[in-house]
């Protein structure tokens, strides 16, 4: 490349100036990688970072993306959905995710954590709490919710029946339905069961330690004691019920 001129104009042999380019052998010219046109990046979009074999893009609501290779990211601002992005200053995989700092138009800056989650599948029993991407992307991540009232919590030396529910007082997703009883007045439990969370499982529950019948006993005042064991069998439906799904942002 030369700056020289001469008479009347440059040589056709000289460069003046090469800005993302490179001389070949040949006397030609190539642009570098990076200076042709990929896409046209649908409007409101900000941003641009490569994250997981795909381009990603960041907007304040679903931008319908036409190049499978670009996707859509939705930073919402956290009090004021309507808020649009004024600009991406930071975007980047931090700890298999995107870590993004994003300004908005009414001056805020706020920071994202941008998890990727799985798509949702028919069939599959979700627990409330668990969160999945629509199969078609749309910028939105959706969580389960309940899909009713919530039952009692399991407790101690409470009087049971057939067809009674109950919650675990940890939960974990299900409810549990009294499918059979012994003895004259059926009572739970000193210690809360192991719940399980198999399909159509069940777990036995017994008022005392051990699992053999305790005979007859007198009290000290003469009078008869019926201390036999105490069974609370129960069923767990979980998954048969349909589950809402609660957008989140």
């Amino acid at each position: 490349m030369t700056r020289l001129r001469y008479k009347g104009r440059a040589s056709p042999a000289t460069l003046y100036d090469c800005l993302n380019a490179y001389i070949t052998i040949a006397g030609t010219i190539k642009p570098r990688p990076g200076t042709v046109v990929d896409t046209n990046l649908p409007p409101g979009t900000k941003g641009l970072v490569a994250h997981n074999g795909k381009h990603h893009v960041f907007s304040h609501v679903p931008v319908a993306m036409t190049d499978e290779r670009y996707v859509n990211v939705v930073l919402r601002h956290p009090s004021n959905p309507d808020t649009a992005i004024r600009a991406i200053h930071f975007a980047k995989p931090f700890m298999g995710y995107l870590y993004v700092v994003a300004a908005f138009e009414d001056g805020t800056q706020w920071h994202y954590w941008a998890e990727e989650l799985d798509p949702w599948e028919a069939d599959t029993i979700y627990i409330p709490g668990e969160r999945v991407f629509p199969t078609v992307i749309n910028g939105y991540a959706y969580k389960a919710t309940r899909a009713g009232s919530p039952s009692p919590v399991w407790a101690a030396s409470v009087q049971r029946a057939v067809n009674d529910v109950i919650e675990p007082t940890v939960s974990n997703g299900y409810e549990y339905v009294c499918i059979s009883v012994t003895g004259a007045n059926p009572i739970s439990g000193t210690t809360e069961p192991d719940w399980p969370t198999e399909e159509g499982a069940t777990v036995t529950e017994t008022s005392y330690g051990d699992s053999d019948p305790v005979p007859p006993t007198t009290g000290d005042d003469g009078i008869y004691y019926d201390t036999g064991k105490i069974d609370d069998r129960y069923k767990n439906p979980g998954g048969s019920l349909p589950n809402p799904w609660e957008q989140i942002p």
